[in-house]
């Protein structure tokens, strides 16, 4: 017999939060954000990491950082996949620089092959790759012709503090790395950012800049603790029912959800990601398991993308188990079938770039549009047991089989 939809209703993504933690940030420790930064540069091997109070805020004072740099001057273009959090490219336009869109793979989400040199040149400042999900995507080829242009690699690691390629953290093969401490981020403090620089020179540029960030003043800090607590009961199979039906699974297709303040992260979130940061390979290793429970019980699917196997080396963290349906018009069908069995399936955006911002129309990218149009993550986060998995399944099965 299926539970009823309000008694436990698991959510698209979120992250472990105990009340220790949450009582960490209600006493934060006076140095509480130079703990925090040396504790992330230390997990990601870095020499420094500088916080913000959201992954758009570090954004854009990366972007405005490298526009005043002597070696990039005067370039303005910025590479971004097709299908993304659409916040990235209105920071990019935010920051006064045009967003080029480059199509991605359907299978892989990767950029296409050969899509990154026609897209770069003498004005391109920075190639962001994406590590949508937690998966861990190669970054080499945006590495070799952003050297041959002279421009940065950014590494939007938002959702994907943890994973690794090649041995090392994503978000450190590139110039630069950024995170997210968001809601249902690998590592949540209920909002914030983080930008690292693998060259001591960058990492300079960038203390430089935010010596000019504001802190965050009493009433910001207490709305943060506030918001963390909110996020915690609205990510949880209790209330997620209820704030999936205020919109809440939608959120990140809406401008109002793109704004950011240009602030600091609060030291109470940073006390908060100190306690968390230790438990972060242990729960990310969770999600990967479960992310295999599903992929075992989905084995031989028909009709959808997987993304590629990735080595033992190539840890992707499964933030959610992305698959893109063949049949594009069946993912919102399947979306509701699962909710209605509990099971919190996302759909992420539901456009392209191009098609949320008029000014970057012009071209066709029909593997984003597929992906927009098909995509459906599975939920693996730590209240997904054994029995979501095998009713979920079976309903993808009976639906695709």
């Amino acid at each position: 017999m299926a539970r009823p939809r309000f008694a436990r209703h698991v959510p698209p993504t979120a992250t472990p939060l105990r009340w220790q933690e949450w009582q960490a940030g209600l006493h934060p420790a006076q140095d509480a954000l130079a703990q925090f930064r040396q504790a992330l540069a230390a997990y990601l091997g870095v020499p420094d990491c500088f916080l913000a109070a959201s992954g758009r805020t570090a954004l854009f004072l990366l972007l405005r950082t490298l526009r005043d740099l002597p070696a990039l001057h005067g370039r303005s273009e910025v590479i971004l996949p097709a299908y993304t959090c659409p916040a990235v490219a209105k920071v990019v336009l935010d920051a006064g620089l045009t967003p080029r869109l480059v199509d991605i793979d359907p299978r892989t989400h990767a950029y296409i092959a050969g899509g990154l040199a026609a897209k770069a040149g003498a004005a391109t400042l920075a190639l962001i790759c994406v590590h949508p999900y937690g998966l861990a995507l190669p970054v080499d080829e945006a590495i070799a012709v952003a050297r041959a242009v002279g421009a940065v690699v950014i590494e939007d690691a938002a959702q994907a503090m943890g994973a690794r390629r090649a041995g090392r953290p994503v978000g450190t093969h590139g110039d630069f790395g950024l995170f997210s401490l968001g809601p249902g981020k690998p590592l949540s403090t209920g909002g914030g950012g983080v930008v690292c620089a693998r060259d001591a020179t960058h990492a300079a540029a960038l203390a430089r800049t935010w010596q000019t960030l504001a802190q965050p003043g009493i009433a910001a800090t207490g709305w943060t603790l506030a918001r963390l607590g909110l996020f915690s009961l609205a990510f949880h199979p209790a209330g997620w029912w209820l704030a999936s039906k205020a919109g809440a699974h939608k959120a990140g297709d809406h401008e109002a959800s793109w704004g950011y303040a240009l602030r600091g992260l609060a030291a109470s979130q940073a006390a908060v990601g100190l306690r968390l940061l230790p438990s972060l390979d242990a729960i990310n290793a969770a999600r990967r398991a479960r992310a295999q429970a599903w992929l075992e019980q989905l084995q031989g699917l028909p009709g959808v993308l997987w993304p590629p196997a990735q080595g033992a080396d190539e840890g992707a963290i499964y933030l959610r188990l992305p698959l893109v349906l063949q049949d594009a018009e069946r993912a919102g069908g399947l979306q509701a079938r699962l909710a209605a069995a509990g099971i919190g399936a996302g759909r992420m955006y539901r456009r392209t770039l191009d098609e949320i911002f008029p000014t970057l129309r012009g071209a066709a990218y029909p593997g984003a549009t597929q992906v927009a149009r098909g995509l459906l993550t599975l939920p693996t986060n730590h209240y997904v047991d054994g029995h979501d998995i095998r009713r979920g399944a079976a309903i993808l099965r009976q639906a695709l089989a």
